[in-house]
């Protein structure tokens, strides 16, 4: 799904912009991984793929980032990786579904539970009353595990926090994503870097906290001295929705008619987008699916 959705996201940022005046900023970077533990794995996995994944001196990361940290020995550099800046590519994405005739957008509309006629799932309870549909789809993201509860399944989907921080700098001070320890820098067009992310077992608490914002902070100047000198103007956390391994639940919910899962993609949710809505829509139009939907299926999962 990765791979279907990299060679994707351009078109679908083209489209969005000329659709609705919303730049999604799909920004072509490329990638520095950077004294990879698994180095030797992940380049065995780019040879079987053919993913345009390499091993390169560190000297010629340096050349290519310059501002990046002395701390570092290896390098790998994934050519072609991009980012997409996710608070417009959601503007983008309602303002285009909000022009379309036949979607109705609820928002503010807390959802609590389920309808049911008889082994069938016909709609769901909100805050404003009754929905009804053809089908259900639960893609409630941190929240969908304890939505399937009120029917007695156990999905094993839960609120994983992770915080990040914001930093503005020139438009041209990170030329390439870099990602080391598990931290990442990643440039925007306009200059902003985000750097990433923290990995919390806290329940729905969302609460920036002081020690993430040092410790991210930390691994800011790990990775780029310079940005010692920066300021960090923006600092929040989010809650992804943890699964076993970062596998996603895609398809029809067993035992209950007209329910469907599209969730539980953990760290990959804008990565896996465009594939998993795609081969959702394969799977429940019963059309030839663009990959095979076995391994996500939430068959035998749950």
């Amino acid at each position: 799904m990765a791979h279907w959705s990299q060679d994707f996201y351009p078109q679908l940022g083209e489209r969005l912009f000329a659709a609705t005046g919303v730049d999604p900023e799909v920004h072509t970077t490329g990638l520095y991984w950077l004294d990879l533990d698994d180095e030797t794995e992940a380049l065995a996995w780019a040879k079987r793929e053919n993913r345009p994944l390499r091993a390169v001196d560190i000297s010629a990361a340096h050349d290519a980032v310059p501002v990046l940290g002395s701390g570092f020995s290896r390098a790998i550099y994934m050519a072609n990786v991009a980012n997409v800046r996710n608070p417009r590519l959601v503007k983008s994405l309602k303002a285009a579904l909000l022009a379309l005739p036949n979607v109705t957008i609820h928002e503010r509309c807390e959802v609590s539970g389920f309808i049911r006629e008889g082994g069938a799932v016909v709609g769901v309870t909100t805050s404003t009353g009754a929905i009804y549909g053809d089908q259900v789809v639960l893609t409630a993201g941190a929240w969908s595990g304890d939505l399937l509860k009120s029917l007695g399944l156990e999905l094993p989907v839960e609120p994983v926090k992770g915080q990040m921080i914001l930093y503005k700098c020139a438009a041209d001070f990170l030329p390439s994503m870099v990602l080391a320890k598990g931290r990442y820098a990643i440039p925007r067009r306009d200059g902003h870097i985000l750097v990433g992310s923290t990995l919390e077992h806290e329940g729905y608490d969302k609460t920036p906290t002081e020690s993430a914002l040092e410790s991210l902070k930390a691994s800011a100047v790990e990775l780029i001295p310079a940005l010692a000198d920066a300021e960090v103007v923006g600092h929040w956390a989010g809650l992804r929705p943890g699964s076993p391994e970062g596998i996603p639940y895609i398809g029809r919910v067993p035992g209950f008619i007209g329910l469907w899962l599209n969730c539980g993609h953990y760290r990959n949710g804008l990565v896996l987008a465009p594939a998993s809505c795609q081969l959702f829509a394969d799977v429940m139009l019963g059309r030839a699916p663009i990959i095979d939907p076995a391994p996500y299926a939430p068959v035998g999962r749950i």
